[in-house]
């Protein structure tokens, strides 16, 4: 049987936490057989995206990317440049 696991978060309001957190983690893991890989881990990022938000020491934000495209765009304000 083999399981994947997409993604684990590790947050903190601080590094010495934060490490305190992964060193827990992967020791839990070494106790079960759970193994990771290296060139798929993002480990110390101050930020991170995670699907429609952003992770980061201070919490969770929703992000609005759709909205935002939408607010670059720019309109024709006169018919003369509809045409």
């Amino acid at each position: 049987v083999y399981t994947y696991i997409d993604n684990i978060i590790i947050a903190s309001k601080n590094i010495e936490e934060y490490l305190k957190y992964v060193k827990t983690v992967l020791d839990i893991f070494d106790k079960v057989y759970i193994y990771i890989s290296v060139e798929k881990s993002f480990i110390a990022y101050p930020s991170m995206r995670l699907l429609s938000y952003i992770v980061n020491g201070k919490g969770v934000a929703k992000t609005d990317d759709r909205i935002a495209i939408f607010k670059k765009l720019k309109f024709p304000n006169t018919f003369e440049t509809l045409e």
